[in-house]
């Protein structure tokens, strides 16, 4: 039976990464004697289920296709529940998954075998599979775990001299959505982050809520945040931390209009239009962080958020400052 390999890339923000793990599933399947015949790309964090070109790819997949991904943990950072959900989708549309970085599952881009031997390895692939999957989970919430423990820790700046919104690029970015554009395209085109999305609707649909309303009521607020981060190398053979620390920058500057203060701390300006906005704007930036920090196997050892003006930190828990 013909089978197609449909290669899987869970990407940060910026094309360029998306680029570099193409690159690398292109040469696994040379070396292998296959042809890739689609790509599925998305930036979208792997700790939820929600992936829409990762159900695409199981919806035009037929038996005994292949689902290949360059690392178990760009399938899954899914909790063992989801994780059941998502292996009982694979199964039912008998899809077989291929990891560049797991051996034992390149034995699918093999002729077929007889039964005892493709059980065997399939009981085997099952086993290493659900085993990885817990890894890059645990790793997942070891990170966020470290994140809340950082939270009070951070050092002081100076007065804010950041910027407002970029209201060009939000309304581009509107304009495109109300064509029709889906955001995928309005990524590619604008060249910005799902959050930078969100956030220009968001200010699009405050901007007409103040036009309805009475007209001395502000609908805005805005606050001043020190954002501090401290990213390290995830082990002894990781050498990512700096170009961690370099997209991490570039994204506050060019998505959130920050001001970098030294290699640690940027300032940045946040419009919302209550807490719970906040709230919502902050978890944004806090996952677009962890993606891009996941994605070279890199940690955020330390995280906080200060609010420049009263020195209160923000507690993630909570969802305030404290």
């Amino acid at each position: 039976m013909t089978h197609f390999i449909r290669a899987y890339l869970r990407t940060s923000t910026n094309e360029q990464n998306a680029q570099r793990a193409r690159g690398s599933l292109d040469r696994f399947a040379h070396e292998h004697g296959v042809v890739i015949c689609n790509y599925y790309a998305e930036n979208e964090s792997g700790a939820h289920l929600k992936r829409p070109e990762l159900f695409r790819l199981l919806a035009d997949s037929r038996p005994s296709d292949i689902l290949l991904v360059e690392d178990i943990d760009r399938l899954s950072r899914l909790a063992s529940t989801e994780w059941e959900n998502l292996k009982g989708i694979i199964r039912k549309r008998e899809v077989r998954v291929v990891a560049v970085n797991v051996p034992t599952t390149w034995q699918h881009l093999s002729p077929i075998q007889n039964e005892f031997d493709a059980r065997m390895f399939g009981a085997i692939n099952d086993m290493l599979l659900d085993m990885l999957a817990a890894i890059a989970r645990r790793d997942y919430e070891q990170r966020r775990e470290r994140q809340k423990q950082g939270i009070e820790k951070a050092q002081a700046a100076g007065k804010y001299r950041g910027r407002m919104v970029d209201l060009e690029r939000y309304n581009a970015i509107n304009r495109l959505l109300a064509s029709g554009s889906s955001w995928n395209v309005v990524q590619k085109t604008i060249k910005c982050s799902r959050s930078t999305i969100s956030s220009a609707i968001k200010h699009t649909s405050l901007a007409v809520s103040t036009q309805c309303a009475d007209p001395e009521v502000e609908a805005n607020k805005s606050v001043a945040i020190i954002l501090w981060v401290l990213v390290e190398n995830g082990s002894k053979f990781t050498r990512g931390k700096k170009a961690v620390r370099e997209k991490i920058a570039w994204m506050l500057l060019t998505n959130y209009q920050g001001q970098k203060l030294n290699d640690t701390e940027t300032r940045i300006m946040m419009q919302f239009a209550d807490d719970a906005d906040l709230k919502e704007q902050i978890d944004e930036i806090l996952d677009e962080i962890y993606q891009i920090a996941d994605f070279r196997n890199c940690e955020i050892i330390d995280l906080s958020l200060q609010e420049e003006s009263t020195g209160r930190y923000w507690d993630e828990c909570d969802g305030g400052w404290k």
